[in-house]
């Protein structure tokens, strides 16, 4: 297998230490002033995509009243607002944005941003993304009802954050995992999202054991061809055995099959990853899918990837995430319907500081994604 990626794996110290000061501090909203006229330079059609964007929400009844500027500088302001979790009545600037939020702002608004800023950031690297890494992180939220969700495996009350970042530790996606989802159930739908930001490049997904289970590993490589790495919870020394073997030879076509669908309608892999039997002709498809993750596993587990050290650094690069983001008593406030909009523009707010670092000349032993020098809200 090819490990090339690897390269991007150059250090797991994302940020200075707390106690090393700066020569001089930069107000982020000054870099997302400077970031945001570069992404636009760079990206020509940049404007014109995210009018199509918003005729296409809206069913082309309505036309962007805004100028490339005006929106330009609105929309960065509100990545700026919602992804340090401000309240709109912190300050008369957040509540000239409430209009703009709720008109402009969505899911596909910010993919569509990351994917400008990503391909920034490829030019100035002149490097490819090829390998991700996938985690969740619990995060706790304010307890308004006796009905808010608790994460079982996290033990928080909130919601939970799943992140795909590259091997450099450059996000990619983050989404709204339920308390009761595994990761596999969300997998082939996060792979797709990586691919539309990053392209076909990327060729393998490493994770902890909860991210890299059998049936996970088979549905990524059967709908996009992503290899499955990583930490293991379970034994991998056991062969499959001849007859399984023999059985996924002969049944090629109807897993490629699977593949397709999968593709087609990602939301099946919840299905697949939820049941145990799913019959097709007389043959268990889903055992089929874990049993082919399982070699898919078995073989990567014998490459010798620097697995732990990866998965160290998206521990650091969580802990950075939660950085961005005001806590009250260590708990997010937030409101339901903007959870997914919190966490998608605090992995912006991370790779605008990266262009942001990189754009300067930025060198040294730690990655540009830091704060060290950043000043994310100014003292009173």
């Amino acid at each position: 297998m090819n490990t090339n990626f690897l390269r991007d794996f150059t250090t797991t110290d994302i940020e200075a230490s707390d106690d090393e000061v700066p020569s001089s501090w930069t107000n982020l909203s000054d870099i997302l002033k400077e970031v945001s006229s570069y992404v636009r330079s760079v990206n020509t059609s940049w404007f014109s995509e995210h009018q199509q964007l918003f005729k296409m929400k809206t069913d082309d009844l309505f036309s962007m009243e805004y100028t490339e500027v005006d929106f330009a500088e609105r929309l960065y302001n509100s990545i700026g607002f919602l992804g340090r979790n401000f309240r709109y009545r912190d300050s008369d600037e957040f509540m000239n944005l409430k209009y703009f939020i709720q008109r402009y702002i969505s899911d596909a608004t910010l993919r569509l941003e990351l994917k400008f800023i990503h391909k920034c950031i490829e030019q100035i690297t002149n490097r490819k993304i090829e390998g991700v890494v996938i985690d969740t992180m619990g995060v706790d939220a304010r307890i308004k009802s006796i009905l808010s969700i608790y994460h079982g495996r996290y033990h928080t009350v909130g919601f939970s954050d799943l992140r795909a970042v590259a091997i450099d530790m450059t996000p990619i996606f983050s989404g709204v995992c339920r308390s009761t989802d595994s990761e596999a159930m969300n997998i082939v739908e996060v792979i797709d999202e990586v691919k539309e930001i990053c392209g076909d490049d990327v060729h393998i997904y490493t994770g902890n054991g909860h991210s890299t289970t059998k049936i996970s590993a088979g549905m990524a490589y059967l709908s996009n061809g992503v290899i499955t790495a990583g930490r293991f919870h379970y034994d991998l020394n056991k062969s499959l055995g001849p007859k399984k073997v023999s059985k996924l030879k002969k049944n090629i076509v109807l897993l490629n099959k699977v593949g397709k669908l999968l593709k087609t309608e990602p939301t099946l892999g919840r299905v697949i990853a939820m049941k145990k039997h799913i019959y097709v002709d007389g043959l268990n498809v889903q055992k089929m899918v874990e049993d082919l993750g399982y070699l898919i596993l078995k073989n990567v587990s014998r490459t010798g990837m620097p697995i732990d050290e990866i998965c160290n650094a998206v521990e650091r690069s969580n802990h950075l995430k939660k950085k961005t983001r005001i806590v009250e008593g260590s708990r997010t406030r937030v409101e339901l319907d903007q959870v997914e909009l919190l966490l998608k523009s605090g992995e912006l707010i991370l790779c605008i500081v990266g262009l942001y670092h990189l754009l300067k000349g930025w060198k040294g032993p730690l990655s540009p994604i830091n704060f060290s020098d950043v000043r994310l809200i100014l003292p009173a």
